[in-house]
């Protein structure tokens, strides 16, 4: 009834019970943090960019304005959309920065946007590589995290016709010239035995002939296939 007590064993028996609350502490941690990965992976799903949070902690290098997301999503044909239109998962370590964010400013996030080509999103009129920001409720936006490959350097380039009405038609106007400077006089008078010289009327005829070709097939072309310049379409949703 009244044996002696072993203090070695009551020492081992202590750290048991200690390893058993650690290991449930741990456990509850885990589990509290793989909710939170759930609820974020969730609201980038769900977010509709209605609406903006108000962060107090954050690197203001990150910090971006509409314009100048606008400027780019312009001069390399991007689009800038609400994630829930993304097609592809979230990477997680976009996941682990927002809950940073989330822990830093004691605040859930659930508006997200993404800056990246067409092909990245689900869209209706769908024709790589998303940076993924924030929006701030001081008309900001915060870059998150960007992955994925660089734009190729010939993107800008590629992009350029179809920044807004005035490069597209600026784009026809130069093509149809150089067409009308390359081609041989006797294919513009129909092999007519006429010597009207290199330059004439002729060849500024071809080249008014050639700039209604070139707009009749682009506007046909864009009308058909659902291709918009960059101004109008950087931040539509169809």
């Amino acid at each position: 009834m009244f044996s002696t007590i072993d203090i070695e064993k009551k020492l081992l028996e202590q750290r048991e019970k200690s390893k058993v609350k650690t290991l449930k502490y741990a456990s509850k941690i885990l589990s509290i943090d793989y909710q939170n990965e759930i609820n974020i992976n969730n609201n980038l799903k769900n977010s509709d960019g209605f609406d903006t949070v108000t962060l107090n902690n954050y690197d203001l290098s990150n910090l971006f304005s509409i314009k100048d997301i606008k400027n780019i999503a312009i001069n390399y044909r991007l689009r800038f959309l609400p994630s829930k239109y993304a097609k592809k998962t979230i990477p997680q370590e976009a996941i682990f920065k927002i809950k940073k964010l989330e822990k830093d400013n004691n605040i859930e996030i659930k508006e997200f946007y993404l800056l990246a080509p067409s092909e990245a999103f689900d869209l209706e009129d769908v024709n790589k590589d998303p940076l993924l920001f924030i929006p701030l409720s001081n008309n900001k936006y915060l870059l998150v995290h960007k992955w994925g490959k660089d734009l190729s350097w010939y993107k800008k380039i590629i992009a350029y016709p179809l920044r807004n009405i005035e490069t597209i038609l600026l784009s026809i106007a130069i093509t149809a010239l150089i067409i009308a400077l390359l081609t041989p006089t006797w294919i513009i008078l129909n092999s007519a035995e006429v010597d009207m010289g290199y330059f004439g009327y002729h060849r500024a005829a071809w080249f008014v002939y050639s700039c209604i070709l070139f707009l009749s097939i682009t506007t046909f072309m864009c009308f058909s296939q659902g291709v918009y310049p960059s101004s109008y379409q950087w931040n539509k949703k169809t």
